[in-house]
């Protein structure tokens, strides 16, 4: 009896492990086959691209649905919209991402770009960490300097509070703490900062920040066009590694939903800094919305004109119809 038990339970055991050594065998063909696919897959756009050389070999990788480049209508209904209007100056930038489109109104413009003055700071710090110079755990001090009440809490924090440089990153790009922004900003040195306007084509910005006297205010204002090389440098990694461009864009992420955000949809993913500057009216919002297989980068600076305060809601207004329309034209695009 005794006997019979012990074979029976020696044959449930060789039975189950026939099951495990079968599921190992049908996942590893699985994940065989996914490879193939993807390999041959890769293999065909590459043979089609050196098949091309004249063409770009990113379209390959561009669904010809997708492959937008004719956005006329749109152009003509935001600039009898926005070009000329009594109440905001309005410098805009729209770029359909995939084929390179894009539109501009009043594109001479240059505004206060606000906050949105934030990420080339944060692109130098985060180009320190992707340098191996600093870890994102490594802790700054708060210095008396470095407070700033215009925008932020940080400031109420006693001197010689201590925070990681990643905590200090989101402060800056979420929340668009002044304080967190001058503690990296002190961190940093001007050749540091020089390398991202440098890189993105922006030297003169640079000339005039050497040129200003120390203690007066820098003159950075921008077109929407000029600021939004900033979110296609992140976007296509050419400052930052692709690692640490993701970990920048992830922080960006989460940043509060308004302004762009009023006219997309919930679920639809969209990447962006806002910038406030009160005593000039200045409202600001810059990124890149995540449309599946159709995303786009938009840059938006108003500014109240006539030194005329800005009322509660009017903004809000301007941007939720403005983004509603292009996001509509994206996606519903034949």
């Amino acid at each position: 009896m005794v006997k019979k038990e012990s074979r029976n339970k020696i044959m449930d055991f060789l039975k189950r492990k026939k099951n495990i050594i079968a599921l190992v065998l049908i996942a590893v063909v699985s994940i065989c086959n996914v490879a193939w696919m993807y390999q041959n897959g890769t293999s065909a756009k590459y043979e089609i691209a050196s098949k091309y050389e004249f063409l770009n070999p990113a379209a390959m990788l561009v669904d010809k649905h997708d492959s937008i480049v004719n956005f006329q209508s749109l152009r003509e209904s935001l600039q009898k919209k926005y070009e000329t209007r009594d109440d905001f100056l309005i410098s805009l930038y729209f770029e359909y991402l995939p084929t390179g489109s894009n539109v501009s109104i009043n594109k001479d413009e240059e505004i206060w770009p606000a906050s949105l003055i934030k990420i080339p700071v944060a692109m130098a710090a985060m180009k320190k960490v992707s340098d191996g110079k600093w870890k994102l755990s490594n802790e700054l001090v708060i210095l008396d300097e470095d407070k700033d009440s215009d925008f932020g809490t940080m400031y109420q924090l006693p001197t010689g509070t201590t925070m990681t440089v990643e905590t200090l990153l989101k402060k800056s790009l979420v929340d668009s703490d002044n304080t967190a922004h001058f503690v990296l900003l002190r961190n940093l040195d001007g050749g540091e900062i020089e390398d991202v306007y440098v890189h993105l084509g922006l030297d003169d910005i640079i000339d005039v920040i050497k040129k200003t006297p120390q203690g007066a205010e820098v003159d950075n204002r921008m077109t929407a066009k000029r600021y939004s090389v900033f979110f296609r440098s992140l976007y296509n990694a050419t400052f930052l590694d692709f690692e640490h461009s993701q970990f920048f864009m992830n922080i960006l992420k989460e940043a509060p939903k308004e302004y762009v955000s009023l006219g997309i949809p919930d679920s639809v993913k969209f990447v962006h800094k806002t910038g406030i500057r009160t005593g000039d009216n200045v409202r600001a919002d810059a990124g890149i919305v995540y449309i599946p297989n159709r995303p786009y980068l938009l840059t938006v600076m108003l500014q109240k004109k006539n030194h005329i305060p800005v009322e509660d809601g009017e903004v809000e207004k301007i941007f939720e119809e403005m983004s509603k329309e292009i996001y509509e034209y994206v996606a519903q695009a034949e």
